[in-house]
């Protein structure tokens, strides 16, 4: 009985006691998140310094959108498997191996960019006229060196991804931030300066990663590399399993959401081209708005991680239950933000008056996306940081799927973009009232581990 209740009152404390190493985790996260964001929106800006070659160079950065998105898919797979990988070192097992985990991912990403780039020359003639819109040469010439120019991204993501699993969020947050920093100092120079147009996107990426690479590296090298690791031959299977629960039902969850922006983007550019960076405006929006959620549902499921071996289960599921209440809470206040200053924030991106029209429209019609995608992807990125992939997994494969397929079949009905955002809308509710059903479920079972 007397440790009956002890239990209880550690369930009814402990929860709000983890807050402030959560938070100390999630502060940087956000912090690193909204200046990536920034500086993505950055990119977009400067190239409306000059209307005519910058109205062609963010269009075919809209363009190039889904495969973005892809990379973005490949860049989760990777850093969140790692994240967890090194999270789980720091109790588990001996952290010495995420070095080598660290430098197998980035292998393993170089190799597929590197093969995505030569598949976008070889297809050509039949991606052109199917996803390439007015921008002639999208595929042979622009989409293969943007694509190589991720690959520096994608290795500083992963020296980073093995920083914060150790909890070291304020060195991930120096590396990623002076990466930003130099990354939009070389876009203007060599858009505005030199008049370098689309390639000046191509030179920042790459200048700017590999300065800031090598040091990050030499970071995590000083973190990880202590004591002796008595399980050497277990570090495949782990990394194995934490790939097939986590970083592969990402990639494919992610890859799922690939095809329905290869579609969309399109779709909106046949209806108006001005539709088409109009909707990339709204989407960099949203992507910022949501960063508080990503990085603090990360942040509680890296603190779940490292104590899933040391902290009763009752406690951690409470801690995951409070977390969602409070992310919905301050969601319903930003969204008002948002609802009271949406024409500003797309002036700041539109570059030229048609531009914005359109961004006006768009983001009055997808105002309710900005709520129902942020709660959405914290549910979602703690059941995949917490081994639900594959549930995840199914339910997008399920819900995009049906989404892109009552799409077409509504836009053939009526061609319109009232039509098409209803269906964006309604898919977003349906998504979410899953999720948060996958999310109890979670819940349920993980508190009852104690109980067992």
């Amino acid at each position: 009985m007397n440790t009956s209740k002890q239990a209880m009152l550690s369930v009814a404390s402990s929860p709000n006691l983890c807050w402030k190493p959560i938070l100390t985790i999630a502060w940087p996260m956000i912090l690193v998140a909204i200046v990536v964001s920034v500086a993505q929106n950055g990119q977009i800006w400067i190239l409306g310094q000059e209307q005519v070659q910058g109205e062609r160079a963010l269009y075919k950065l809209s363009m190039l959108q889904p495969f973005y998105f892809l990379f973005i898919a490949l860049l989760e797979c990777l850093t969140i498997t790692n994240q967890i990988f090194s999270a789980r070192s720091v109790h588990a097992w001996s952290s010495r191996k995420v070095v080598n985990s660290t430098l197998l991912f980035a292998l393993v990403g170089s190799v597929f960019l590197l093969g995505l780039a030569l598949l976008s020359v070889g297809f050509e003639a039949q991606l052109q006229p199917l996803l390439g819109g007015e921008a002639e040469g999208l595929f042979r010439d622009t989409l293969p060196i943007y694509l190589l120019s991720l690959i520096p991204l994608l290795l500083l993501e992963l020296c980073n991804a093995g920083l914060r699993g150790q909890g070291k969020t304020a060195t991930s947050m120096l590396m990623i931030s002076s990466y930003i920093l130099l990354n939009l100092s070389v876009c203007y120079i060599a858009f505005v300066h030199y008049d370098l147009g689309f390639k000046a996107i191509v030179y920042s990426n790459v200048i700017s990663t590999l300065l800031v690479l090598p040091v990050a590296f030499i970071f995590l090298c000083r973190q990880v590399l202590k004591g002796v690791d008595h399980e050497a031959m277990l570090f495949l299977p782990r990394l194995k399993a934490l790939s097939m629960d986590a970083g592969v039902p990402i990639f494919l969850s992610m890859l799922v959401a690939f095809v329905s922006s290869a579609v969309m983007f399109p779709m909106l550019s046949d209806l108006d081209a001005d539709y088409a960076p109009g909707f990339l405006i709204v989407v960099k929006l949203r992507s910022l708005f949501i960063i508080p959620a990503v990085a603090l549902a990360s942040a509680v499921a890296i603190y779940v991680n490292q104590n899933m071996q040391s902290e009763p289960k009752l406690v951690l599921a409470q801690l995951l239950k409070q977390g969602l209440a409070y992310l919905t809470l301050l969601y319903l206040l930003l969204s008002t933000g948002v609802y009271l200053v949406q024409q500003p924030l797309v002036n700041v991106l539109a570059n030229t008056p048609n531009v914005e029209q359109a961004g006006y429209f768009l983001m009055a019609l997808l105002l309710p996306t900005f709520f129902l995608t942020s709660l959405l992807a914290a549910s979602q990125t703690i059941l995949e940081q917490l081994g639900h992939g594959r549930q995840v997994l199914l339910i997008t494969l399920v819900c995009e799927s049906v989404m892109l397929a009552t799409l077409v079949a509504s836009m053939q009905w009526q061609r319109s973009v009232n039509t098409l955002v209803t269906v964006i809308i309604a898919f977003n509710v349906i998504y979410l009232l899953w999720f948060l059903r996958e999310y109890q479920r979670m819940l349920k079972r993980l508190g009852g581990q104690d109980a067992v």
